[in-house]
């Protein structure tokens, strides 16, 4: 029996809310086939706009290894999330549809990032990166067009990549659409701007080169989806495999 506790910012009646959330009870259920929790300890919670449904969760966990030794319990919890990499062909050379906006985290005020979001109570990976992609970059796709790169680069159902693992349990499966557009496609692509003023983003359209792009990157999911994405170029014949040459002996 986990004993749970709640820091005093947290309202009683929100309890019973974070308790049986989906963020909180999936993330449990693989903790407990893996470890052994005596203690949780809820430090905040921020819920989704207009809803009860918790968004974030920072809590504090007694927990054990099998064997009995101790782990390290501090974990935000946000659930899962997508990305997809969108590469434009145009006129035989490669494009990545990206977004930028601001990441007060990281002191970056204007982020350059693929499409992304968090999962929400369904879990639907598919539904959520075609969401994403209407939302952030105004592109309707098919669900017929997802390559699901994740699901190529491991043999078995991975749900993602993990993305700060000493915190966050946080998974991102990554997907790619590809398409070839004209000139004038390109460029009705590039430099759209969508405000969502109720959650606090403001995101701006940009493509650019391919190889330009990913010098640019410092978004890690960024740049694993490259590196699967051009595993999935070689898996197809469509990438040249450089020869990797040891170092020179001085």
């Amino acid at each position: 029996m986990i004993a749970y506790s709640f820091s005093p910012e947290i309202l009683k009646e929100d309890e019973n809310a974070i308790l049986n959330s989906s963020l909180f009870t999936h993330w449990l259920k693989k903790i407990e086939a893996n470890f052994i929790v005596k203690a949780i300890h809820f430090s905040s919670v921020d819920f989704r706009f207009h809803s009860k449904e918790p968004l974030f969760l920072k809590l504090k966990a007694e927990a054990f290894l099998p064997d009995g030794k101790p782990v390290h319990g501090i974990v935000l919890l946000r659930g899962n999330a997508v990305g997809v990499l969108v590469v434009l062909y145009c006129e035989g050379k490669p494009y990545l549809l990206l977004v930028r906006q601001p990441r007060f985290p990281i002191a970056e005020h204007s982020s350059l990032e693929i499409p992304a979001g968090i999962l929400d109570w369904s879990l639907d990976y598919q539904k959520i990166a075609l969401a994403e992609l209407k939302e952030e970059a105004e592109l309707d796709v098919s669900s017929e067009e997802l390559i699901d790169l994740t699901a190529f680069y491991y043999s078995k159902n991975e749900e993602g990549f993990a993305a700060s693992c000493g915190l966050l349990d946080e998974k991102i499966r990554i997907f790619a659409v590809e398409r070839n557009v004209s000139k004038e496609e390109l460029s009705r692509l590039d430099g759209k701007e969508q405000s969502y003023t109720e959650e606090e983003e403001w995101i701006r359209t940009e493509v650019l080169p391919y190889e330009e792009a990913a010098r640019l990157f410092v978004d890690g999911k960024n740049l694993i989806a490259l590196f699967v994405y051009e595993r999935y170029l070689e898996s197809k014949g469509r990438l040249q495999k450089s020869a990797i040459l040891p170092p020179q002996t001085l």
